[in-house]
Parts: structure tokens; C-alpha cells; sequence
């Protein structure tokens, strides 16, 4: 019995008369000296180990499921990094892409241009409705036209050369609202283009 009240009197069992006792401490303060006679009344090495709860798998995975584990396999999921052999280099600018798609460098060019364009014809023209085809035309391109290719049309003027890239091929009508009286084709040789 003095054991017992050895361990009654320990730090935290004295903490808790401070305190209420918290519920992980109840058991231990209502059934220690029980505890301590039935251990000292009989004692058996199989018990020591009846409170650990062991941590290891029950069953040894194959060198094959480990591999796959670590490492993937080509029909499932991959964890191996690999090369990419779906890049390519664009013709135009020399920077690469991934294929079947667009470039994503000529893209951008293509779309500040775009924006430079809409904003012009927003100064020009206004937010109006459109009720009639417009030409755009840049720098040093409106004696190249004659008279009747503006007529009907509104013109947008840009104060800047035409780029390499913008074809003259991009002026003329396609779809199903070209004027298909006209049955005259024209054809562009490759150095006309630009």
C-alpha cells in the first residue's frame, strides 16, 4: 500500500486536484493500486507484450507490386521521366512547340497585332454598327489599290509598315459572303505574299 500512495502523491495526479481531471487521467487515478497488486500477484512475459500494437504488414508485397509502385508501368500510370517526343521547332520563328498546336510565340505576335487593329478601328470608326466591308491598309499600300477597290468600303489606315507575316492574301473576301459573281481566281506566288 505505501506504493500506492507514492504514486497518488506523482506530479500529475497532483495536478489534477489543482484541476478537474481530464478523462485520460481518470482511469489511471481510480484503478492503479489494483493494477499494481494483480502484476505483483503474477507476472507472465507474454503479457509485456499484449499492449503494443506492432506496426508492421501482415503480408510481404512482391518484388512486382513494389516495382510497380516505385517505379509505374507504360499502360498505367508512368512515374519515369521521359523525354517529350512530341516538341518541334517552328519554321517561322525557330521557337518550339508542342505538336498540333500553334506556336505559341507567333500566336502572341498575331494577337497584339489583332488588339493594335481592333483599337484602331474603334478610333476610327466608333463603336457603330458595321454596314460595310472595311480595308485595312498600312503604310505605303494606298497607291497600290485603285479607286474602285475602296468604293463601298470604309478604310482603316495604320501608320506602321505591313509585317512580314501579315499576307496581302488576308484582304481578300472567302466564305459564304463573298460575291461569287466574280469568277475571276487569282493566284498568289509565294514571294507576293508579304
Amino acid at each position: 500500500m505505501p506504493e500506492a500512495t507514492a504514486r497518488m502523491k506523482s506530479p500529475a495526479i497532483i495536478d489534477c486536484k489543482i484541476r478537474p481531471p481530464t478523462p485520460q487521467w481518470i482511469p489511471l487515478v481510480v484503478q492503479a493500486p489494483q493494477q499494481l497488486m494483480e502484476k505483483d500477484a503474477s507476472f507472465d512475459i507474454k503479457s509485456i507484450f499484449d499492449g503494443f500494437l506492432w506496426g508492421v504488414p501482415t503480408c510481404r508485397r512482391s518484388a512486382e507490386k513494389r516495382m510497380m509502385r516505385k517505379y509505374g508501368a507504360p499502360n498505367w500510370h508512368n512515374k519515369l521521366i521521359l523525354p517529350r517526343k512530341d516538341i518541334k521547332t517552328c519554321g517561322t520563328c525557330g521557337h518550339n512547340h508542342e505538336a498540333g498546336r500553334l506556336c505559341p510565340n507567333c500566336y502572341s505576335k498575331v494577337k497584339a497585332e489583332t488588339s493594335i487593329l481592333q483599337e484602331k478601328m474603334v478610333q476610327e470608326l466608333g463603336l457603330d454598327p458595321i454596314d460595310k466591308e472595311i480595308a485595312i491598309i498600312y503604310q505605303g499600300e494606298k497607291n497600290q489599290f485603285d479607286d474602285e477597290f475602296f468604293k463601298g468600303k470604309r478604310v482603316v489606315q495604320m501608320e506602321k509598315p505591313r509585317p512580314k507575316w501579315f499576307s496581302k492574301n488576308l484582304l481578300q473576301r472567302s466564305g459564304p459572303n463573298a460575291n461569287l459573281s466574280n469568277s475571276e481566281v487569282t493566284t498568289i506566288k509565294p514571294h507576293d505574299l508579304g
